[in-house]
């Protein structure tokens, strides 16, 4: 008689889990999160570290799990310190598995873009105080840069599609501004026109 593959799958979870690890996890939690270990945050974050190894150790009913861990960490701040530990212990139950290595580097892309956000917005509000069409220009490109982090953010996220749209369609209207501060007022405009960009529609898709 076969076995029930999803019987198999939490048999193997039980098999590989060790508690050190899961524990020193919850530590990194609560410490990122500020809470203590039985706020609803940290067993909200705990369990979904658990649902992830379950998805790894081939239980179906957790498809998926893996990615939603990677945003819940990006969306949470946590520290590299904290998704490192997490990627050691979900190697326990599938030491090569590439889906591992996508928790990763999605957790850790979507940390370092929110990051870089707040310097950003700083910038961007200095630049729009420069009496130059070079600020002007500067400040219409430090704008966009934001839109466009925000859209990869969405992606990394997997987000909506029309909601992406938005947020890149905002960007490139401010590269468009930009460009403009450059052919209106700078001593070479030809330098400015990029009129030959070609942007990929619909009838590009394979």
């Amino acid at each position: 008689m076969n076995q029930d593959p999803k019987a198999t799958a939490m048999q193997r979870y039980h098999d590989l889990f060790d508690s050190v690890q899961y524990n020193i996890i919850g530590e990194f939690l609560a410490s990122n999160l500020n809470a203590d270990r039985d706020d609803q945050r940290v067993v909200d974050s705990m369990i979904a570290v658990q649902n992830a190894a379950f998805e790894l150790c081939g239980n179906t009913d957790f498809s998926g799990a893996w990615h939603k861990l990677a945003v819940l960490c990006g969306q949470n701040f946590l520290s590299f310190h904290t998704v490192d530990a997490m990627r050691d212990f979900l190697r326990r139950f599938a030491p090569d598995d590439v889906r591992i290595d996508d928790f990763e580097v999605t957790a850790k892309a979507m940390l370092r873009a929110y990051s870089g956000l707040d310097d950003l917005k700083t910038a961007t509000a200095h630049a729009n105080g420069i009496h130059s069409w070079q600020g002007r220009m500067a400040y219409e490109l430090l704008a966009a840069v934001e839109y466009q982090i925000h859209a990869a953010i969405l992606l990394l996220s997997h987000e909506d599609d029309g909601y992406i749209r938005e947020k890149l369609h905002k960007g490139l209207n401010r590269i468009t501004g930009a460009l403009y501060e450059g052919v209106r007022h700078s001593e070479q405009p030809a330098l400015y026109n990029f009129k030959s960009t070609y942007f990929p529609d619909e009838n590009d898709h394979r």
